[in-house]
């Protein structure tokens, strides 16, 4: 009867380190699987942060391609002889031989004045065509370019280049026009191109828009003075577009450089 009593306490003992041993399996087991669980979710936090970081670069991405679609951001009028590049591309040069590069689009305002549509003598512009622009522009023409982010908004032809030139009438004619500034007596200026010189008057209300050379910068449109206009006249060399109405002034557009 005892040793029955000892050999049950054996076997009872031994089911107890059994079940111990087990229960530590299960929990080592437990901690296993906690530390794959916490794992997965670090690696899932770390995706998310991948993919986070891949947004950002995205995002870097389109902002590059919105810069270059800006052309590189080159805004402002000029006044020159317009020239073909490639389709939708061309280029306009000053009276001092600088050229500027632009691009047109759906948008663009085209108005001729005899040489890429319309006729010479008539008193509005005609608007034109990219195909006339086109064509026009192999072959060259004055005109002044108003660009925005390297897009002309419009591009008005010069009606200077466009012939019944009248030298240094009084301003019978009413149109736009450009070339170099010239003093010729207060209130009365001149615009040169190409040898052919055209007089022109200012008044109290003529608008006259400086870009750094009459006056203010070459980064922001300034309005001028009449002062200013008249020393800038005197120094030469300024490229400028004006508005005539009956000989005298609606404005003046210094050309940006």
């Amino acid at each position: 009867m005892l040793r029955t009593h000892r050999r049950k306490s054996v076997l009872a003992a031994a089911a107890l380190v059994a079940t111990t041993m087990l229960l530590t399996a299960c929990q080592g087991g437990a901690t296993e699987d906690g530390g794959k669980s916490t794992g997965a979710t670090a690696s899932d936090s770390a995706a998310k942060g991948k993919s986070d970081d891949g947004g950002t670069g995205t995002s870097g991405k389109a902002q590059s391609v919105s810069k270059g679609s800006k052309r590189g951001m080159v805004s402002g009028k000029w006044a020159g002889t317009v020239a073909y590049l490639a389709p939708g591309k061309y280029t306009v040069t000053d009276a001092n031989g600088a050229e500027q590069a632009f691009f047109t689009s759906e948008d663009t305002d085209i108005e001729g004045a005899g040489k890429i549509c319309g006729a010479a003598d008539g008193q509005a512009a005609t608007p034109c065509t990219e195909e006339e622009l086109e064509a026009a522009a192999k072959q060259g023409f004055a005109a002044t370019v108003d660009v925005k982010d390297g897009v002309a908004v419009s591009i008005i032809e010069d009606h200077t280049d466009s012939g019944n030139g009248d030298g240094m009438g009084e301003g019978e004619r009413s149109g736009l026009f450009s070339g170099t500034l010239g003093y010729m007596a207060p209130g009365k200026y001149s615009l040169s191109r190409d040898g052919n010189e055209r007089a022109f008057f200012t008044a109290t209300d003529t608008v006259i828009n400086g870009a750094g050379w009459i006056c203010g910068d070459a980064q922001t449109v300034t309005s001028c003075t009449e002062e200013d206009l008249e020393a800038a006249a005197k120094k030469g060399s300024i490229a400028v577009a004006v508005e005539v109405e009956d000989g005298v002034a609606v404005t003046i557009d210094e050309e940006h450089n």
